[in-house]
């Protein structure tokens, strides 16, 4: 998969947005489409994968995250807000519905389990 390298990977993203964006390239998984995270804020996060979703739709994925020394999956589900292809890459901008922190051991199967059900209030 050809993916875009980021410019810097230290400083927030400043866009007329509600949250600030930081730069950063994680693994993501739809499952079993492979992607990688070009930036991440409290409220979305924008992917590079190879398959598109609709904009409206949800999608399920996880994101792998190191905490602490610690192997973490952020398991997600979001609203397509932007899908688009730069540089021959596809991108796709999600608004985060729902997301908890699971311990990368566990399997984590994102397609057949509802997501709002797990989250912690």
């Amino acid at each position: 998969m050809k993916h875009k390298k980021p410019q810097n990977n230290t400083l927030p993203l400043k866009y007329a947005r509600g949250a600030d964006r930081f730069i950063t390239e994680l693994p993501v998984d739809m499952g079993g489409v492979q992607g990688v995270t070009r930036n991440i804020s409290a409220t979305g996060i924008y992917f590079e994968t190879e398959v598109a979703h609709e904009p409206g739709s949800r999608v399920n994925f996880t994101v792998e995250v190191h905490i602490r020394g610690e192997k973490l999956k952020l398991v997600c589900e979001g609203e397509v807000v932007r899908v688009g292809c730069y540089d021959g890459v596809l991108g796709m901008a999600t608004k985060l519905l729902s997301s908890f922190f699971s311990d990368a051991a566990e399997i984590v199967d994102v397609n057949s389990r509802s997501l709002a059900a797990r989250q912690i209030h």
